[in-house]
């Protein structure tokens, strides 16, 4: 049994899904002492959390009662006009109260006083301050009293102290008092409590049960006090907030009412996991174990049918591994492919050797009576002042030593020799019509390149680019170094191509054929022959206009062996 659950991934799967069920049975029992004690643990929480909230909610309120007192004072004694301009500061100290009531609504009255608690400004609704309220405070106060002799409710009042400068050299200068309706304080509690089963009650150093509400399922006609003593309810009790304190009793029962929901949430979920189990051992059988046993499959029968592919149409990992096998035996044999295209090529390039060397025997056959024969030519000319034959018979002669020439790698300056004796005949030729020009970078002379690679553009320039032409025309040579490598180019202004000529030009480059003309097969393949693939040639041509040829191959290399 065991052997066949590890050769299975099928039964693997059934076996970790009956003991998802067994660790599942043990969870449940686990889960329900476990709600238990979080119904407790999270009531205590909330009282914590109500608590803060509420103490952090009438921290953030006096402090924008602090700054309205601060501005209040503070424009109080910059609009100080004077005795004589009293009804203006008396019209401007009323306006701007009128706008702090506006975004403060719940600032019933506001009062200024000075260091000896006389009344400076008494704006909003006339305020009766009780004699046990009466004096200065040397800090902030938040308190609730009957403020108002035509009302019996509790109303609040926020006693602020205004000192000059900081630190051991400030001095109060007097306190402002604001009166408040409580809906602003008590609301803002309530809006943080109503969502929960709690009581909120609110003291004073004064008067205790100053306010007290009840929210949720809690009976109205309980006292905090019952509350307190409640095993069902947690109770808390604030800090003092400058003469407020806030005091809560959270239900247990109440705000965690939802445990017995979760208990059967929870062998609801344990039922649909097993429906969900059941579903996920189908979906591996039929999205995983399938499709693995017939890649396996296709893998087996492969090397007799290597052109077939899986072409599974799926997205998934599955998918993915199919399509990269398929990649993969695509690549294979297109590695294949290349291996014999690389193979043909090896034997094109050692065909081609073959051939530059039997030219180059050739080429060496007797060599001595040609040289002669020049010789003597060159004599009998300059026996008879015809120093233009002279001369030309001499290019002559040393273009066929250079032609005959063992090696297939010279140097630049070599090269470039070479070409301007072709140029002289060239010159003599056409009678001064064609212009040969080299021009070549003192630090490449010495570098080394194919022989015979330049000339037969060049000569391509002369018979297909300029012999025809009317006018006078030129060839110009460059070759520069940039880098590690060698820049050449052959540049004529001569009749150029039309563009579907040139497109075969260009074909011909990427493939070169026996057919392809001026030389051009040669020229390609000796440079795959001593450059492999690092080399780059592009061919430009305009009708009327010229042809231009650039080749680019490294400075350095070597003649294979």
């Amino acid at each position: 049994m065991i052997s066949k659950i590890r050769n299975s991934i099928l039964l693997k799967l059934v076996f970790i899904v009956l003991l998802i069920l067994f660790v599942l049975s043990g969870t449940l029992y686990t889960s329900y002492l476990y709600v238990r004690q979080t119904t407790v643990n999270y009531a205590n929480g909330l009282a914590e959390s109500l608590l803060r909230q509420s103490d952090n909610a009438i921290s953030l309120y006096e402090e924008n009662l602090r700054y309205t007192a601060e501005s209040l004072y503070r424009f109080l004694v910059m609009d100080d006009l004077g005795s004589d301009q009293k009804d203006v500061h008396d019209a401007r100290i009323s306006s701007y109260y009128s706008q702090i009531a506006f975004k403060n609504r719940e600032i019933v009255s506001a009062l200024l006083y000075d260091k000896d608690m006389n009344t400076i400004v008494s704006l909003g609704k006339t305020v009766d301050i009780p004699k046990k309220q009466a004096y200065l405070r040397t800090g902030e106060d938040l308190n609730a009293d009957r403020y108002f002799s035509d009302s019996e409710d509790f109303y609040y009042a926020f006693f602020y102290p205004i000192y000059d400068g900081t630190g051991e050299s400030s001095k109060q200068l007097g306190m402002c008092v604001f009166v408040l309706e409580p809906w602003r304080i008590d609301g803002t509690l309530k809006n943080i409590l109503n969502k929960n089963v709690v009581a909120m009650q609110l003291s004073d150093s004064n008067k205790l049960d100053l306010s007290f509400s009840t929210f949720g399922n809690i009976p109205r006609d309980v006292t905090m006090a019952d509350l307190k003593d409640n095993k069902d309810y947690v109770y808390r009790e604030g800090n003092w907030q400058n003469g407020i304190r806030i005091a809560l009793a959270v239900s247990i029962s109440g705000n965690t009412s939802g445990s017995g929901a979760i208990r059967k949430l929870i062998l609801f979920a344990a039922v649909l996991i097993i429906l969900l189990l059941a579903i996920i051992i189908l979906f591996s059988y039929y999205q995983m174990a399938r499709p693995i046993r017939a890649i396996d499959r296709f893998i087996g029968n492969s090397i007799k049918h290597p052109e077939r592919r899986l072409n599974l149409n799926r997205t998934d990992e599955i998918g993915t591994v199919a399509a990269s096998l398929d990649r993969m035996l695509d690549e294979n044999q297109r590695m294949i492919k290349e291996i014999k295209d690389g193979k043909i090529r090896l034997y094109e390039t050692e065909l081609a050797q073959q051939k530059m060397e039997i030219m180059a025997y050739r080429n060496q056959i007797n060599p001595h009576f040609l040289y002669n024969t020049l010789s003597c030519m060159r004599d009998m000319a300059l026996i008879n002042d015809e120093n233009d034959i002279a001369e030309m018979a001499m290019a002559l002669s040393d273009i066929f030593r250079y032609a005959v020439k063992g090696s297939n790698i010279v140097t630049v300056r070599d090269e470039v020799s070479y070409i301007e004796k072709f140029a002289r005949i060239i010159e003599y030729r056409f009678m001064g019509k064609i212009l040969i020009k080299t021009k070549v970078s003192e630090e490449v002379l010495d570098k080394p390149m194919i022989r015979f690679f330049l000339q037969p553009l060049v000569e391509n320039s002369v018979f297909h680019g300029l012999e025809s032409k009317m006018d006078s025309g030129f060839v110009n040579v460059s070759i520069e170094g940039v880098g590690d490598r060698l820049e050449m180019m052959v540049e004529d202004n001569g009749l150029g191509m039309d563009e579907e000529t040139l497109e075969k030009l260009r074909g011909d480059i990427k493939n070169p054929h026996e057919s392809s003309g001026i030389g051009l097969a040669n020229i390609v393949q000796r440079l795959k022959l001593f450059y492999g693939d690092d080399y780059t040639i592009s061919a430009d041509s305009h009708v009327d206009k010229g042809t231009i040829i650039k080749i680019s191959v490294p400075d350095h290399m070597r003649e294979p062996e």
